[in-house]
Order: structure tokens, then sequence, then C-alpha cells
């Protein structure tokens, strides 16, 4: 009994296991399809993408094969392909969901990539069937598009006419504040950035949205002579951040700018507009009693003074003001808001009075200047010789990421730093993606070409170990079917036949019938062209020569479009600098004409 209960177990799991190997080809549990996922889940897109091509040459791909083909597809930047699959899919599947985040994706590859029409057709489209699980990430898409271009009172109604503010991410909520300012609804959108600008944070990436939202407001209200109420959110943002050097540029201009009308904020207090842990340095602190004192004078690489025509809360502002930029001035000299620091401290000085220290502060910004300029002809030439790209790209290129790669680090060269707006940009990124991607594929090229050429060296080997003819032959007919023969024909018999005439039996002449030729029927799956191995690897290594062709043709001219935005770029900046320079020595002009005059009795 025990022996039968043990045999019946061991059937039923042998049977469990014989079940669970069962699967349709094509389907979720094809090993085939599985190792395409897998390699897709690995962003190995390209991988993957070979996978599938090689299974839908062998047989129609069923519907989660042709899925996973359009995403990787779009995944590795070619929405051309992927749109036309996700379209049949439509046709076929009733997941609206799916379909909804597939159609996002499309329109967001479309956006980046500086598609502005077609990704508001798109989404405009979708509008209809949306599901409601995708309503903000739709918003958010549509107002960016819009906003892109120049359509703000456009993106202002994306975003309000469906009344689910509480829903909507911080980032959107800075996009409707900007979008506001920008239609002429100013009071609105001050609110939401300042919102935005004391918001709760959680992690790096918030900590950059509340800075930049500060920024924002900061030069907003900057521009419209509110300078008390710009020094306040100048204050907010870190010393220490992406955005630090424009807020120290900033909040000392707001020292010395009219302070303006007191700027009414909203009634309503959000428990998670207060910020959730406040130990980053904020600029506010440099500003802080005690810390404004006549070392600062000292620190900017001036005589103490004071101008007895001057007012004490204007002192005490040139003072505070000094102090944001003489910390500005102290960091990276390439940037341009460090560059304009410079200027504005003599600019300050000279406007107060104090003309002597504003000469000798022009002339150590003449001295930066120039210097910077240099650096800039330097970063062209490195530019112009395609260095930068090159140490971008080389760390990963076998990277497979296509569309989702993202530059997540600058090499240490001089153009990566005055390039840094434009590397974070759309169209900088989305070039150095196909850049990289072409690199990667003639990469791919150059292996297969080292593998063939290794196959061929070993064939060609003389040191070969020598083989029995007898070996070979045996090799060649063991177990060989020729590949024309028809495998779904049941295989011939042979049986005994027992009715027919003995010999000699039938003498009736021949037909002429009988006497012609028979036909000879050659099977269907008879190769049409039989081709050596040798003629293969030919072949092959053709379409390697001009694929490698067609590669570095794309590669050179996404080289030079990379080369060309950067160069446009550094070329602005270079003509912001001699527009300083300029400036810089008009002033030290007439500085050196009232020196020379006895007029620069600073009093």
């Amino acid at each position: 009994m025990r022996t039968s209960l043990i045999l019946l177990v061991a059937a039923l799991s042998a049977s469990t296991a014989h079940a669970a190997d069962v699967y349709v080809p094509g389907s979720k549990n094809d090993p085939n399809l599985r190792a395409a996922q897998y390699q897709s889940d690995e962003g190995r897109y390209f991988s993957s993408l070979t996978e599938l091509l090689r299974m839908d040459s062998e047989s129609k791909l069923s519907n989660d094969a042709r899925w996973l083909m359009a995403e990787d597809y779009l995944s590795f930047g070619m929405g051309n392909k992927a749109e036309p699959l996700y379209r049949d899919i439509a046709q076929t599947t009733e997941d609206q969901l799916l379909l909804g985040r597939a159609r996002l994706r499309l329109a967001e590859f479309s956006y980046q990539r500086g598609y502005l029409d077609e990704a508001r057709s798109a989404l405009l489209k979708m509008q209809e069937k949306l599901p409601k699980k995708l309503v903000e990430q739709w918003q958010d898409l549509l107002s960016r598009v819009l906003m892109a271009k120049g359509s703000y009172s456009e993106a202002v109604s994306v975003l309000t006419n469906l009344d689910n503010a509480g829903k909507q991410s911080q980032y959107t909520r800075y996009n409707l504040g900007v979008a506001l300012i920008n239609d002429g609804r100013a009071p609105q959108g001050r609110d939401l950035l300042d919102r935005v600008g004391r918001m709760r944070v959680m992690t790096l990436e918030d900590l950059a949205l509340r800075d930049k939202a500060n920024l924002t407001l900061g030069w907003h209200f900057l521009h419209n002579q509110l300078g008390g109420s710009a020094k306040a959110i100048f204050g907010r943002v870190r010393s220490q951040g992406p955005y630090s050097n424009r807020a120290l540029l900033g909040l000392g201009w707001a020292e010395l700018a009219p302070r303006g009308a007191k700027q009414e904020h909203s009634d309503v207090v959000n428990p998670e507009d207060q910020p959730f842990f406040s130990s980053f340095s904020t600029l506010g602190v440099l500003l802080r009693p005690g810390f404004v004192d006549n070392d600062i004078f000292k620190r900017a690489g001036l005589r103490n003074f004071r101008l007895e025509k001057l007012a004490k809360t204007e002192d005490a502002a040139l003072k505070r003001a000094l102090v944001a930029w003489v910390t500005l001035i102290n960091r990276d000299p390439m940037d341009p808001a460090v560059q304009e620091g410079w200027l504005a401290i003599p600019y300050s000085l000279d406007k107060l009075g104090a003309h002597t220290q504003a000469l000798q502060f022009y002339e150590k910004a003449v001295e930066q200047l120039e210097l910077n300029r240099k650096r800039a002809d330097a970063a062209m030439g490195s530019i112009k010789q395609g260095r930068m790209v090159d140490t971008i790209v080389k760390r990963d290129i076998d990277a497979e990421n296509g569309w989702t790669w993202r530059l997540t680090d600058l090499p240490d060269a001089p153009e990566t730093y005055y390039l840094q707006t434009l590397l974070a940009e759309h169209r900088f990124q989305e070039a150095l993606k196909n850049y990289r991607d072409t690199r990667m594929l003639a990469h791919n090229i150059d292996g297969w070409q080292d593998r063939i050429k290794a196959m061929e060296a070993a064939y060609q080997n003389p040191d070969r170990a020598n083989v029995s003819p007898d070996v070979l032959v045996k090799q060649a007919t063991e177990n060989k079917t020729p590949v024309w023969t028809d495998t779904n024909n049941a295989p011939t018999e042979l049986r005994s036949e027992d009715t027919l005439s003995v010999p000699g039996a039938y003498d009736k002449p021949l037909g002429e019938e009988s006497k012609a030729t028979p036909e000879v029927e050659l099977a269907s799956g008879t190769p049409t062209q039989a081709q050596s191995d040798h003629e293969k690897v030919e072949a092959l290594k053709g379409r390697l020569v001009t694929l490698q062709k067609s590669l570095a043709q794309a590669n050179d001219e996404q080289s030079k479009i990379l080369q060309t935005l950067a160069i446009k770029e550094l070329t602005g900046q270079k003509k912001q600098i001699e527009k300083y320079l300029v400036e810089a020595r008009f002033a030290l002009a007439r500085l050196y004409d009232r020196q020379m005059k006895g007029e620069l009795n600073d009093k």
C-alpha cells in the first residue's frame, strides 16, 4: 500500500512537472521571450530587440512579444518603429491603462526630441479615453509642451480646468506658477511659487526644486523693484547647490534695490509647506547679525572705509551686498553669475561714491575677465576637437540604454563648466544620446568583425591537428538529415506483396505513354541556392562594412550637431565676457580720468 502511494505521488509530481514545462511558442512562458524580457529589464534594449527580431523571422510574434518589442523600440529611441506596433496592439487589447501609459511615453519622447506639435497633437487625441489614474501625468506633460511653445494661457487652462490641484505634484505646481506669471496673473503665480519654495522636502530632488522656485520668485521680485521681498526669498536658497550662485548675485542686488511694498502671502497655512528639516545652510545665514562687520572689506581686498555722505542704512546695505558678492566671486570663475559678481562690486561702490575702491576692484575684474576669455577660447578649441563629447560617452560605450540613458556626471574638462546649463537641456541630451548610440552600434560591429577574423584565422591555422578522412566522412554522414527533407510525412515503410502475377505472365507491349520519360518532382523544401560557409561569411563581411560606413556617417552628423550647439552656447558666453570687459574698461577709463583731475576724493 505504501509503495503504491509513493508511486502515485511520484506519478503526480512527474505529471505536474511535465505540465509546467508545456508552453506555447511566443507565449509568456516561451524561453526565448523570457530571455528577451530579462535583457529588456536589464536595460539591454538592443540585445532584447535582436532576440525578438530573430523570433519574428521564424514565426509570427504574439501580442506579448510585440508589446515588448514596442517598448524596446521606444526605450532605444526608435519611436517611429514603436508607434505602429502600439497602434496595432490597441486594436486587440482592452487594457486602456496600459495603452494610456504607452501613449504618454510616446508623447514624452516627442517632447524631449523637440517635436512639440506632434506631442501636443498626441496628448489631445488621447484625452477622450484617458484613464483617471493618468490624468495628473497627462496634465503635467501637456503643460510642459505648451509652455515650451510659449502658450502659457493654454497651459494654465490645462492645469486648472479639472479642479484637481490637491493631486498635482510639486513640479506641476511650479510649472503652473511660472505659467501664471507669464500669462499676466502675477499674484496667483507668486503665491504658488512661494508655496513650492516653502514645501516639505524629503529628497535631494525636492531640495533642488525648492531652491529653483525660490530663485525664480526672487528674480521676479527683483525685476519688479521689490528688493525687500526678493531678499527674503533669496535667503531661503541653500548656500551650496545648483542655484546658489545665481541666488547670491540676486541677494546682493536685493540689498541695494528699492524695498517696494510688502507682498501678501496665502492665508492658508499648509503643514506640508513647512520645511521637513533645516539642517542645510541657507544664504540668509550669511547676513546674520555679527557676521556683517568691518571684516567684509578685508575679505574683499579693500581697506576699511566709511563714506560721510552715505546714510547709515545705505552703508549697512552696502556691507550686506558685499557679503553676498564677496562669497560669490570666490567660487567657480567660469560661472556667468560669478563673472557678473566681479562687476557688481565695483559698480555698486562707484554708485555709492567709493570711487577709489571701485577703481581698485575694476582693475581686478578686468584681470579675471581676461583670464576667463582665454579659458573660453581654450574650451572652444577642445570642443572642436571633440574631446568633451568623447569623454562623456566613452565611460559606458557598451550600454544599450538608448533613449533612457542619462548623463549622471560631467568629465573634468574646462568646457563642461561653461556648458552645464546646455548639458542639462533636452536638445543637447537627445543629440548626445544619438551620438552615443551610434558609437555603441559601431563598437558592436567592430566586435563582430573581430570574431570573424578570429574564426578565419583559426580555420587557416596550419597547426591544427590532422584528422583522418574516414573520421571526417563519418562525421559528415552520421545522423544527418537533408534540410529539404519533408519531415511532416510518415517514414517510408516496406511490405511484402503476394497478389502480383508470376514473372513472364504479362506480355503486352508498352504503350507510348509508358515510354515517356517520367517527371522528377523535387521536394518543396529544396534550397533554391546553395551557399558554402565561406560564401556566407563573405556576404556577412560585406554587410558589416556597409553598416560601418552608415554608422560612421550618422556619428559624424550627430557630432557636428553637438559641436554646433556647444560652440553657439560658448560663443554667447564669450560675447557676454567681452561685454563685461568693455563695461569694466570704460568705467576704468572714466575713473582714471577723474583721478588725473583729482576728483576721486571719497568723502
